[in-house]
């Protein structure tokens, strides 16, 4: 068994404490919790009755003997102090997105986990649609990417959320707004599909939908040697979804939620080049229409390739090290 500490009892961290405690993950078990407030103390007594609990992560790690890995479920800017220190201890992590707000933290803490099991909570990996559009730009069945616009407008949210608590939606606490929080999962479906872009040209809107400082909406112009691409995410439109347009040299990609509609042609260069017309009529093609039922319990995936990962037995979905470039995209955004 993978003896497991989480640390922060956030909406997150009692999902994720719920799930270990409940044997839900067949090779994991929780030992402890950090736990600084009276209602995540509360919490914890009631829904994860002998659990140890501390009230600082510097206590947890004073009984290392008592746990093998630890997830990271604390506010964004503390996630690099945190891991290094679990790193020093030789503990393997999982982290919750962002990697942190400062790249300087996040490399230091980057360095410290060579050699030990480190992967990042980008659950969005492992969805089927999601895992079909990488497996297939992988495979060439699209020829070379040459351009691609993907919207998010799915992560909608009230004022309820931005006040759930006093760290969120704010600079000093959160190190900024849609892009260090939701947009951290679909930059990393990005960066995971299409590797860094050379440059980035954004425009953000801050306070558009909300009354606070930070950015609630953004549209970002990725620039490459061989392609160009647009990201826009926004929390302010609801009844949203995922929309991605992938059009490569022999195929194109529409998704939109979990519902894909494939093309596949023959190559573009090559027809340019040499038809006979001043159009697509002679282009040989196909289209097929796919539908990707959604994973219902992610968590679950992601928290068994973790302690299946420690164990040795699995490559993680998410290197730790991986969450830099989300984090990168972001702060380029920002400038």
């Amino acid at each position: 068994m993978v003896r497991t500490a989480i640390i922060g009892l956030g909406a997150q961290g009692r999902k994720y404490g719920e799930i270990i405690y409940k044997n839900e993950i067949d090779n994991m078990c929780i030992t402890g919790v950090v736990a600084r407030s009276e209602s995540s103390i509360s919490w914890s007594e009631e829904n994860l009755s002998g659990v140890k609990i501390y009230p600082s992560y510097e206590q947890l790690f004073n009984n290392c003997s008592e746990f093998d890995a630890v997830i990271i479920a604390a506010p964004h800017k503390v996630h690099p102090e945190i891991a290094s220190a679990a790193f020093e201890k030789n503990k393997a992590v999982l982290c919750d997105k962002p990697s942190g707000i400062n790249l300087r933290d996040v490399k230091k803490m980057n360095r410290l986990s060579e050699g030990i099991p480190f992967a990042m909570m980008f659950n969005n990996r492992i969805q089927p649609v999601y895992k079909w559009i990488k497996e297939t730009i992988d495979n060439g069945d699209i020829g070379t990417v040459k351009r691609i616009l993907f919207k998010s407008c799915r992560y909608f949210r009230t004022q309820h959320y931005h006040n759930s608590s006093s760290w969120r939606s704010s600079w000093e606490g959160e190190g900024g707004g849609v892009l260090i929080n939701q947009g951290q999962h679909l930059l990393d479906l990005w960066y995971w599909y299409f590797g860094m872009p050379d440059k980035i040209i954004s425009n953000m809107c801050y306070g558009k939908y909300n009354d606070f400082d930070v950015d609630d909406e953004a549209t970002l112009i990725m620039k490459y040697k061989d392609k160009s691409g647009v990201f826009i995410i926004s929390t302010g439109e609801p009844m949203g979804q995922d929309t991605i347009e992938i059009a490569g040299t022999e195929g194109r990609i529409i998704a939109v939620g979990n519902d894909v509609t494939f093309w596949k042609y023959e190559n573009i260069i090559d027809y340019m080049a040499n038809a006979k017309v001043n159009d697509a009529s002679e282009m040989q093609g196909s289209v097929e229409n796919l539908y990707f039922a959604p994973e219902k319990k992610p968590y679950h995936i992601m928290l068994k390739n973790f302690a299946d990962y420690v164990e040795g037995r699995a490559e993680p979905v998410a290197k730790g090290t991986d969450g830099i470039y989300a984090l990168k995209m972001c702060k380029l955004a920002y400038r």
